[in-house]
């Protein structure tokens, strides 16, 4: 009976394929996305940038970052002291506190989903709560006492999938219903989930402060063409788009009732390589393409006075942490071909670079490195795939080679770096580069406590990986989004974070 009965729960949350009465369009906000998301909740197999947007509006933790991106602030914590040795750290929680559905929160929730970012095999960011050793927690206070102390660990606090989750409901179905019906106590709830074409959120009716959501509806819908999503955003069919690429960016400024907005950043675009497979199990061949690839120009002609070609793969907003030593290694392509020669390869190489379909700017990276390793020996056929098979297929390690970007959670360079070398997580971002040595030296930067010394262990990793070519970066960009006259209150953080409670559209 009990199967049966959770059974029909699920059905009834599963909302795909339901009809709704569709919102007014001045109550909704929709924003074009590139790609659906394939499941809802921080700790599933799969995460990338349209499920952490989603996310997001629906989960809150216990702190989160403030809006100048250099400090951590109260969220679902009211405050926070911590023990003298640095281990332990008890938070009082905001007294009340309800998920979307009217259930009570409890020290239960707390402890559960704490230990659940840490232990959930199949994430690909339990690397983030990993330093946890015990949560203890009632319903007024969260005691979270660590297993070795770390500087880092408030910032590690705000990331996306350190966030609170209803014990009861997740254990009330399947896990693989749960990561696909999302509950939690932020400003919005998810009302529809049509796959392929779009995700609709509600504002929660049991959000803590219901003035300050401004918008009962947010529709996330998927266009994952950049030039249709810019038609789109033209004629009205979309509110709010982003990743403008430089392209596309005076056709949005010159467009009457379309505001383009830059914001700071600290993504950046990186070209993964696949060293399980050949050519790229060579680390020779590695360092000979990463000579073919004219940085400079793919971040002028991409992304223009907005881009910048970069050396290390952590964001200079990082600033003590960033490895100014390292400098990007310059276009030479006859250098790449006698490396090339020198590697047992006179003839050159072919190889097969996988793209997102639809993506203007991951195309015309794409063509533009096609065009600069040719006369360094690399024979480059593009395959263009759908996001979210892209990023699968990148995951279970079947291609030799694609593009991702990536923006940072929080100001601290363990996450990237940490995603980059952990091979137990991301299999060292998608590279399966094995290098145990680094990967420890990563995990004993994470804890060391001499700012100094913690400082330059980073940037001996990024002097590391950046001799391992597995994951080259390519160009920092800033974040360009595209908007409707009638829409204000959007405000993109340096992490591309945005929560749409604050955002409005007039009628």
């Amino acid at each position: 009976m009990k199967k049966l009965i959770c059974t029909l729960l699920a059905a009834l949350l599963v909302v795909t394929g339901f009809c709704f009465a569709e919102p007014a369009a001045s109550d909704t906000i929709v924003i074009g996305i590139t790609g659906d998301a394939t499941y809802l909740e921080p700790n599933a197999p799969a995460i990338g940038g349209t499920e952490i947007h989603v996310c997001e509006q629906i989960y809150e933790g216990l702190v989160k970052m403030s809006d100048d991106n250099v400090s951590v602030e109260p969220n679902l914590a009211t405050d926070w002291t911590v023990s003298e040795d640095g281990l332990t750290y008890t938070f009082n929680l905001i007294p009340g506190l309800v998920f979307s559905d009217g259930t009570p929160v409890t020290g239960e929730d707390w402890v559960w989903s704490l230990y659940r970012a840490r232990d959930t095999e199949t994430s690909e960011y339990a690397f983030i709560a990993e330093i946890i050793d015990t949560v203890e927690a009632t319903d007024e206070q969260v005691v979270i006492t660590l297993k070795s102390a770390t500087s880092s660990f408030l910032a590690q606090l705000c990331s996306f999938n350190m966030v609170l989750g209803c014990k009861a409901y997740a254990e009330s179905m399947t896990e693989d219903e749960y990561i696909q019906n999302p509950m939690g106590t932020g400003p919005y709830r998810l009302k529809e989930w049509s796959r392929g074409n779009y995700i609709l959120l509600e504002k929660n009716p049991n959000y803590r402060d219901p003035d300050s959501v401004k918008t009962p509806y947010v529709k996330f819908q998927v266009v994952s063409d950049d030039n249709t999503r810019l038609m789109q955003l033209q004629s009205g069919q979309i509110d709010i788009m982003g990743d403008v690429p430089a392209s596309l960016m005076d056709v949005v400024r010159n467009t009457e009732g379309l505001q383009l907005e830059v914001y700071a950043s600290t993504q950046i675009r990186y070209l993964l390589l696949n060293t399980t497979m050949e050519p790229f199990n060579d680390p020779a061949v590695r360092t000979a393409l990463n000579y073919g690839l004219n940085k400079a120009e793919m971040a002028e002609v991409v992304y223009g006075e907005f881009g910048e070609p970069v050396a290390s793969v952590l964001s200079q907003a990082h600033e003590k942490y960033y490895n100014t030593d390292l400098e990007v290694i310059p276009y030479e392509p006859e250098t790449a071909k006698q490396m090339l020669a020198d590697a047992g390869y006179p003839d050159g190489i072919n190889f097969t670079l996988s793209v997102s379909a639809g993506n203007e700017v991951y195309q015309q990276i794409a063509i533009l490195m096609q065009a600069s390793l040719a006369p360094a020996g690399f024979n480059v056929t593009i395959e263009q795939v759908e996001s979210a098979t892209l990023y699968s297929n990148a995951q279970a390690l079947a291609v030799q080679a694609c593009m991702f970007q990536w923006s940072d959670d929080y100001y601290d360079p363990s996450e990237v770096i940490g995603w980059i070398t952990d091979y137990d997580q991301s299999s060292a971002w998608f590279t399966g580069l094995n290098d145990t040595e680094l990967d420890d030296y990563q995990a004993a930067a994470l804890i060391e406590q001499d700012e100094a010394t913690r400082i330059e262990m980073y940037k001996d990793i990024q002097q590391r990986i950046y001799d391992n070519s597995n994951v080259i970066p390519l160009f920092h960009n800033s974040f360009a989004y595209g908007y409707a006259d009638s829409i204000s209150g959007l405000h993109v953080s340096a992490f591309n974070d945005y929560f749409c409670k604050t955002i409005e559209k007039a009628e």
